[in-house]
Formats: C-alpha cells, sequence, structure tokens
C-alpha cells in the first residue's frame, strides 16, 4: 500500500453519482492508500461533452499563470455539490481513517499549477487503460500529474486503474445546472475538529467563492453552551487547522494577523474571531454570499435583518448540499457516519492526549503513576473504585491529609504553632471543623492562611504517598499491566500542590459546572449560592483538561462512565508495552 495517492476522476461528475459507483471508487481506493488520499475532478464543465475523457488529458493545457487566470466568477456544473457529500461520507464510512481531501482548485474556469501539502506516492484513475495503451496512457497521466502538481518525479510514480469501479460504471451523463460563484463569501463555526460534514461546508463554501472566503471562527462564551466544551481546541490551533486543509484543497492567501495581504491572482482567507452569533457578517459590505447548513439557515436570516438596519446589501444565502449536510438521499448506513465535533470530543474521552512524564526521578521503575483530579462532585472517587477493580492501587491523597497532621508529627506541631492551640481538641487530634473556621472565617486573611496551611501539610502527603507506592511495590497489591504496577494518587489538589510533577500521567475527571452544583446540592444539602462559590473558589475545569493527559467525564450514565474508564485502561494496557511508541504528529 502506498502512504498517499491521487485519484483521477475522469468522467463528468453528473456520471459520478449514479449508482454504487462511489462506493466501488472508494472500496478499491481503500486497498490501495492507507494514509492520505486527494481526489482530483477533471470533468465538472456545465456544458457536458463526453461523459469519458481520458483521452482528453493528452491534450491537456499547460499550467497557467494563477495571477491572470482568475476571473470575477468562476462557473461549474452543480452536480459536483452532491458528488462531495456522497463520496465524503461514503469514505468516512467505508474507510474513516484515511484522511480524504477533494482537490478545488481547479474546478471553475481555470487550470493552474497546484502544490499539494504531501507528496503523491500513486495514481489512480477510473477510466480503463488498455493493455496496447497502458505504457502511454501512464505517461500521459504522469505527465499530467508533474504539470499541475509540481511533482517532478512522477516519472516513478505507478499509475493504478480500479478494476471493480470499471464494471460498475454508468457513463451516462444527465444534464447538468450551471452554478455561477460570488465573489465573497462569509461562514460561521466552531471548526473543532476538521470532519466530514466540516469539509463539505469548507468545500461548497469555497467554490461558492471566487475571490474572497470570511470564516467567523467562535470563541469565549460562543463555546460555553457546548458539550466538553473544555476539551475544545485553542482559537489559533483551530484557525491553523482550517488554513492547513482549506489552503491543501485550494488556491487561498492567508490574511495574516498583522493584515499583510499578497494574492498573487489567490483568492483571500480571512479569519476571524468572533463571540456573538453574528460576528463581522452584519457589517462587512465587501460580502455577497453566506453558505449555511439547515440547521444555521435561520441564521442567514438574521445576518441579512442586521445587514439591512445597516444600510447594506442583503446576501445571496447559499443552502449546503440543498439542505442535506451530507448530502440527499442518504441511506441509513450513511447516516450512521454523520458527524460532529460534539461527537468526537466525547469519543476521545479515554484518550492519551499528550506525550507521557517520567515519574523515575520520584518513584521507583517499577511503579506506573497515575494522578487522578476533578473538581469537587466531578466523580473522582467512583473513577478511582473502578479502576482499582481494573487492578490499579489507589493512593487516596485526602485521607493522607488527615494522617498529615496527627499528634506526635512534625507537621501537627507545626499547624499548632501556626494556628493556634484552640484548633486542638479535647481528644488531642486537630479539630478540623476548628482549623477550617481558622483558615477560612477571616474573608480579608483567607488567601494566606490556605496557603500557610498548604505549605506545611502538602509536603507531608507527598512523602506519605510516595512511601505508600513503595509499600504497594514490595506487598502483592494490584495487577500489573506488563513489568508495571499502576498506582493512582487520587487527589483534589494534584495539580495545584504540584504533584503532576511527579506522575507519568494525568487523568482528570470533569462534569459541567451546572451538574457540580446540582450533585453538592443533592449530596451535601447546601444553597446553589454555597454550591456555585465551592466552583469557583476552585481551579475550572478548562485549566485542569489543558495539563491532563486523559480526560474522563462521568456526566452521562453509570454504563457510559465504565466504557470510558475500560477504553482508558485498554488504552493504558497498550501504552506500556515494550514495543509502543507514539506519534508525535497526534499531540
Amino acid at each position: 500500500m502506498h502512504r498517499t495517492g491521487l485519484l483521477i476522476l475522469t468522467n463528468h461528475v453528473s456520471s459520478l453519482c449514479n449508482g454504487d459507483y462511489i462506493k466501488h471508487i472508494v472500496a478499491g481506493v481503500k486497498r490501495i492508500i492507507k494514509s492520505t488520499l486527494y481526489v482530483h475532478l477533471e470533468n465538472t464543465s456545465p456544458v457536458i461533452k463526453d461523459a469519458r475523457c481520458l483521452a482528453s488529458l493528452e491534450n491537456f493545457q499547460s499550467p497557467v499563470d494563477v495571477s491572470s487566470s482568475r476571473s470575477e466568477h468562476a462557473t461549474f456544473s452543480k452536480d459536483v455539490f452532491p458528488f462531495l457529500s456522497k463520496f465524503y461520507s461514503e469514505a468516512a464510512m467505508q474507510c474513516s481513517n484515511l484522511d480524504v481531501n477533494i482537490l478545488l482548485h481547479n474546478i471553475g474556469n481555470c487550470k493552474h499549477e497546484h502544490k499539494l501539502s504531501r507528496p503523491i506516492q500513486c495514481i489512480i484513475v477510473d477510466s480503463a487503460l488498455k493493455p496496447e495503451d497502458k505504457e502511454n496512457s501512464s505517461q500521459i497521466l504522469q505527465r499530467f500529474v508533474m504539470s499541475r502538481y509540481q511533482q517532478y518525479n512522477y516519472q516513478t510514480i505507478p499509475v493504478v486503474t480500479i478494476s471493480d469501479a470499471l464494471n460498475m460504471q454508468d457513463d451516462t451523463a444527465t444534464k447538468t445546472t450551471p452554478v455561477t460563484s460570488k465573489g465573497s463569501v462569509v461562514i460561521g463555526g466552531t471548526f473543532d475538529h476538521v470532519h466530514i460534514g466540516h469539509k463539505v461546508l469548507l468545500s461548497e463554501a469555497t467554490l461558492m467563492a471566487n475571490r474572497r472566503l470570511l470564516i467567523g471562527l467562535t470563541d469565549g462564551k460562543m463555546l460555553e453552551r457546548k458539550t466538553l466544551h473544555e476539551l475544545i481546541k485553542p482559537w489559533s490551533l483551530r484557525k491553523k487547522q482550517l488554513e492547513n486543509f482549506l489552503c491543501d484543497v485550494a488556491d487561498y492567501s492567508v490574511k495574516t494577523d498583522s493584515g499583510n495581504i499578497n494574492l498573487n491572482g489567490k483568492k483571500l482567507l480571512e479569519i476571524a474571531r468572533i463571540t456573538d452569533p453574528i460576528g463581522p457578517s452584519s457589517t462587512d459590505p465587501d460580502l455577497q454570499c453566506i453558505a449555511v447548513s439547515k440547521e444555521t439557515e435561520k441564521g442567514g436570516e438574521i445576518v441579512n435583518k442586521a445587514r439591512l438596519e445597516n444600510g447594506l446589501n442583503l446576501l445571496h444565502v447559499h443552502l449546503i448540499g440543498e439542505g442535506h449536510l451530507l448530502g440527499e438521499n442518504q441511506t441509513s448506513a450513511i447516516n450512521e457516519v454523520k458527524t460532529s465535533s460534539s461527537t468526537l470530543r466525547y469519543n476521545s474521552l479515554g484518550d492519551l492526549r499528550k506525550i507521557p512524564n517520567s515519574s523515575e526521578a520520584t518513584f521507583p521503575s517499577e511503579a506506573y503513576v497515575i494522578g487522578l483530579t476533578g473538581g469537587i462532585a466531578s466523580g473522582k472517587s467512583s473513577i478511582a473504585k473502578r479502576m482499582e477493580k481494573l487492578g490499579a492501587v489507589i493512593i487516596d491523597c485526602d485521607k493522607l491529609g488527615h494522617k498529615a497532621y496527627k499528634p506526635g508529627t512534625k507537621t501537627f506541631s507545626k499547624v499548632v504553632e501556626r494556628f493556634g492551640s484552640d484548633i486542638v481538641a479535647a481528644s488531642g487530634i486537630i479539630d478540623r471543623q476548628v482549623l477550617s473556621q481558622k483558615v477560612f472565617g477571616n474573608a480579608q486573611e483567607k488567601s494566606k492562611n490556605l496557603q500557610d496551611l498548604n505549605s506545611l501539610v502538602w509536603p507531608e502527603i507527598k512523602r506519605l504517598a510516595t512511601i505508600q507506592v513503595e509499600e504497594a511495590i514490595k506487598g502483592s497489591e494490584g495487577r500489573k499491566l506488563g513489568t508495571k504496577l499502576i498506582c493512582v494518587l487520587d487527589a483534589a489538589v494534584l495539580l495545584e500542590a504540584g504533584w503532576d510533577a511527579m506522575t507519568n500521567e494525568v487523568w482528570v475527571c470533569t462534569v459541567p459546572p451546572s451538574e457540580a452544583i446540582k450533585r453538592i446540592q443533592e449530596r451535601d444539602g447546601r444553597s446553589q449560592e454555597d454550591a456555585e462559590m465551592r466552583i469557583q473558589a476552585q481551579m475550572n475545569n478548562k485549566e485542569r483538561v489543558a495539563r491532563a493527559h486523559v480526560v474522563l467525564s462521568t456526566f452521562w450514565s453509570p454504563d457510559a462512565t465504565q466504557l470510558q474508564v475500560e477504553k482508558a485502561w485498554k488504552r493504558l494496557e497498550e501504552r506500556l508495552q515494550p514495543d509502543w511508541s507514539y506519534d508525535s504528529s497526534l499531540f
């Protein structure tokens, strides 16, 4: 198999969606390409001359200077739109691990050179190569790729035909409807993952925009109502993902943060940070079109209402996929692959998010230490119990906190010296309620008091935890994964205390603040105001997630939590194998 390939579809786009043609093309491709597939549509003209056109490649035009090739409006067959939906969804259903990118730079009026981000290792074609002409046809295709895609090793690139698809081929080219692009188009979204639905949206918007594409990329308060919003990538990373995809499939010059633009005849790609639903779409006089899905169609109406109030032209509302994000007449199987960024974030629970640490300087090499933490009422303890059943040794640092200042210890003496002898009960132990009143009772001194208490207690908890790990290694507790004993430091203040530095991984348990408040009220009988104050006084979910190797959530059913823990444990078992290695591009 080859890592990267270019699929050249020479039949007219109006015939490509007939029957199971795309299904068999994808089935053939997945046996040839394992990583990245580029798809080149050669025949997208609104005027159908020939359903098949491999022979026309022999007479392809030399690439033209892009700076002189872009007209104000591009025209192409409307059948490109359903093709985008059907091909992307079919590829997602058959080979979800394959990164599919349908190229857009040559659709319309201009044919010019385009540089891909990954080198082509294989050329795949949907038209039959006659045995007597195979060598000549292969050379035609190789020269074509060299000319259009700057592949200077073209003579060594193998050419493959997909025989299964040829048997299913329907050359009937139906009557097609022309589409004329607009000058400047706007779209909006979060784009946490550039999934197949996003690729369809971005591709149609690109085809509709002949001069400029403006993307309103949400941030701030706009993200807070989204499921698992703490897992949403930073704005700068999401922006880079969009730039990488769009510049790979189309000819764009990206507007930089400094405002510098060097179009060189290309389209302008501009990505703006938006913190409200409308963004610049209601005030930008240069816009002619807004691209929306069926779910966001009403947003187009709101934008036009705002533009009318601002005395600006109304935007043409382009409905992506004619209202179906993954295309019309979808089968139930294709509907199953319809996805969203929220689904992808949920599916990422339990996955490794960054490269593990090395804790061997703190703990013996026989131990693999996981720091488990989470906010109040996050379900951290239930996660710890589930991990214990799978074989982990649980070290409850919250309980160690009580042992840290037992009578007779140095920490006991230091705490009494700092906060007064009246915190000692008649039994001789420190009365935690009295101590709590001393620490938190004076609002002006609360921060300093808490800092002083932590500086006395945290080092002792760390010492006791280290002893427990060493004892677990010597004893027979737990079950080893490979050669490692899994020890879990269950600690609410793991990150605040800096104990994450002595762990191999940090696992964070999270629930939305509203759910945590509800649980605190039901569990502890506290008022909503008191529960909210407790939530606000601690590190927030986003800060924890930013330092997590693995994220889990108990927000859903107990069965859903169990599946997450089992998945995380299985992934942990895999990466503790001697031959495991990480792909740095994933982190």
